[in-house]
């Protein structure tokens, strides 16, 4: 797209051209480039061979270590884990394993035969003092992992010699099984002495109970056998008795209780013994019969009637001889209770005394055969003993662990990957790649010019002006620039007018000016703006025309699309008159421009170009002093070197940082090949530079200029 820096979107800059060489084109830029390469090839090569000459390769020692399944150490380690006859190794037990070989006592084990062998691990010995970085050394070096499904744990040590990696991996393995059967050892010998602390426990037990029985058989008597049913009944005879009193006991207990608690009459009545008794009931009878007669009077003749009073007397009478005969009654029942207490007692005396005969008769009875029975346990409790005494001696004797040596460290004979030849493979490879990248960015950097690009050495052609870009950071100081330099180039081509008036006084017609470039995104839109603004700001009246018909760039888009503006090709399709476009192309800037309002198709663009332009520019050559062409990119589409030839002067748009050494040379072949020559380069987006050598002043910026 042709870009115009006062477009509003232009401001953020463009998009910088993707560089993607083809393999051939990678070919040729490598041959053009051959320098370059050898250099940097040969100087990361010996770089990276400096430093593998003095690389020291790691030699690694394996060994493999084999677990058994050993039923009895197994028992012994875990009793309530293992039961059956048969046992796999699991992966637990395995992983346990391989955290005490990388132990901290294994590994401490291993420093101290290394250190009493004189090996060192690393370039200084071994010393006490830096015991914990020894141990750390030897765990970063030591690995350990599980073969498999196997029961095999193979161990690796790798060291900067091989004989330092072969003995300090045969130290480690060693102390580690040597603390493996050492801790197997210790529990047996731990069982061996709790076997024979019980062994001699029960010995002792032996004796004393073989002592008693003796004692026991000595001592016994000629005994009935008969008598203990004999005995039995009289017990269960007794204790029927007590039973029974015991009842009693308690009844007479509650009875004497509810007495004590009795407040009236009333309530010793309640109290069973007292109510069921002859007298008490007798006299109840008696009062409850006047109580009833009393009644029946009272409804007849009244309290006062002298025949209620005396059933009044009569009733006061029987009632306190019934509280007389009830406390009596329950006077004697303290009697009743002491006396059951006491026959209790003795009969309950008098059954513990059977009870007690008949226990001594049963100890006589059954003692003998209980100590039979004790002694006969005791002595195969012994004997057991000493039977599993004797086996755990016979174990001790001839133990053997449950983990071995399956394959002894070996002894490497070549480092581990990578090698020496390996790496110097790596690094011609890197050295490759390296030459390949310098290659390229030196390309890359080198196609693209810069402030200090030089085209009447490198292209022939003379530099006109130098446009630097506006800077948001010193926007004062930026624009003067600009502005300055904009108008040193409106100032040289009203001097090339001038030239021209001189040479043919008679040639009255406008200067005609075509700016074009390689590609789009050189700035060319944004210099036939400036330049068209500052030569109108000279005085002279000055058209704009955009034939980039594929993709036009206004300086106002939002003014430009506009109902009320002119567009190109309704003129140059003979819809719109000329004269009417020009009545409305004014930008506001002091100068006219006329473009398209929107892309034009390809062919119909490039047909519209070759046969309406050069008519059209004739024409207005004729009616303003400058005519400003904005030419398409060369090197995009004919159109743009169409353009150029129609021009008096013809300018080429540059920017720093963007355009390529091979673009500018392409369309500079395309022009010479048209017979078209430039007359001048514009380097746009150059480093301002100030004038007089020293910086403005933003007041001296500020003022205006005539």
């Amino acid at each position: 797209m042709t870009e115009h820096l006062n477009h509003p979107v232009a401001s953020t800059g463009v998009a910088q051209e993707r560089f993607d060489p083809s393999l051939r084109d990678l070919l040729s830029i490598l041959w053009q480039r051959r320098g370059v390469v050898a250099l940097t090839f040969v100087v990361v090569l010996i770089a990276l061979l400096s430093g593998i000459a003095n690389w020291q390769g790691d030699y690694r020692s394996v060994t493999e270590i084999g677990l058994s399944s050993n039923v009895e150490i197994a028992e012994r380690q875990m009793p309530a884990a293992f039961n059956s006859d048969r046992r796999i190794v699991t992966a637990q037990e395995i992983e346990t394993a391989i955290a005490e070989i990388k132990g901290q006592e294994t590994l401490s084990t291993a420093l101290s035969v290394l250190r009493g062998e004189g090996v060192s691990l690393t370039d200084t010995p071994i010393s006490s003092d830096l015991e914990t970085d020894g141990i750390s050394h030897l765990r970063n070096a030591l690995e350990a992992t599980r073969v498999g499904n196997a029961a095999v744990i193979e161990v690796l040590f790798t060291a900067s010699q091989p004989e330092t990696a072969q003995k300090a991996l045969m130290a480690v393995v060693e102390s580690y099984l040597w603390q493996r059967e050492d801790r197997q050892k210790a529990a047996i010998r731990r069982q061996l002495e709790e076997a024979e602390a019980q062994f001699q426990s029960a010995q002792t037990e032996l004796d004393g109970l073989e002592g008693d029985l003796t004692s026991l058989q000595n001592s016994a008597g000629i005994l009935d056998p008969d008598e203990n049913a004999r005995m039995l009944d009289r017990i269960y005879a007794l204790d029927e008795q007590a039973e029974k009193l015991g009842q009693e006991v308690v009844s007479l207990r509650l009875a004497r209780q509810s007495r004590n608690d009795a407040a009236n009459i009333d309530d010793l009545l309640a109290i069973d013994d007292v109510a069921s008794h002859p007298m008490v009931r007798q006299i109840s009878a008696q009062f409850e019969t006047t109580k009833q007669e009393f009644v029946r009077l009272d409804q007849r003749y009244g309290p006062k009637h002298p025949t209620m009073q005396g059933k009044q007397q009569e009733l006061d009478d029987l009632h306190s001889q019934l509280a007389a005969v009830a406390s009596n009654i329950a006077g004697q029942m303290d009697i009743a209770l002491a006396g059951a207490e006491e026959k209790l007692r003795l009969i309950t005396a008098q059954r513990d005394r059977w009870q007690e005969r008949m226990t001594l008769r049963n100890t006589s009875v059954q003692g003998q055969a209980a100590l039979v029975r004790s002694v006969a346990m005791a002595r195969a409790n012994v004997q057991e003993l000493g039977q599993q005494v004797q086996a755990l001696r016979r174990e001790m004797a001839a133990f053997q662990g449950d983990a071995s040596i399956l394959r002894a460290p070996t002894l490497p004979a070549a480092t581990e990957f990578p090698v020496k030849r390996d790496l110097a493979v790596l690094a011609i490879m890197m050295a490759l790649f390296a030459a390949v990248v310098a290659a390229l960015l030196r390309h890359y950097f080198d196609q693209s010019i810069d402030d200090n690009f030089d085209p009447q050495t490198t292209l022939g052609i003379p530099l006109f002006a130098r446009i630097p870009e506006r800077s948001q950071a010193n926007k004062i100081a930026s624009t003067a620039a600009h502005d300055e330099a904009a108008g040193h180039l409106a100032v040289l081509m009203r001097i090339m007018v001038q030239g021209r008036d001189v040479a043919n006084q008679r040639h009255k017609d406008g200067q005609v000016i075509a700016v074009g470039s390689a590609l789009s995104g050189d700035g060319k839109s944004h210099i036939v703006h400036a330049l068209a603004e500052k030569l109108a700001g000279l005085g002279a009246s000055v058209m704009v025309i955009d034939a980039d018909l594929h993709d036009p760039a206004p300086p106002n888009r939002a003014r430009y699309d506009g109902e009320m503006t002119a567009d190109l090709t309704d003129v140059m399709s003979g819809i719109v008159d000329l004269e009417a476009a020009l009545a409305r192309a004014e930008t506001g800037e002091g100068y006219r421009y006329l473009g398209a309002r929107m892309p034009v198709p390809g062919n119909i663009a490039t047909g519209m170009i070759d046969g309406q332009l050069p008519d059209l520019i004739k024409h207005l050559r004729t009616r303003f002093d400058h005519v400003i062409v904005d030419t398409p990119p060369i090197l995009s589409v004919a159109d743009g070197v169409i353009a150029l030839g129609l021009a008096d002067v013809r300018l080429f748009a540059l920017r720093c940082g963007h355009s390529k050494r091979r673009d500018i040379t392409q369309a500079l072949s395309q022009l010479r090949a048209a017979n078209l020559v430039p007359e001048g380069i514009v380097l746009n987006g150059a480093k301002p530079r100030a004038a007089y050598g020293k910086p403005q002043t933003a007041m001296a910026t500020e003022e205006p200029t005539s």
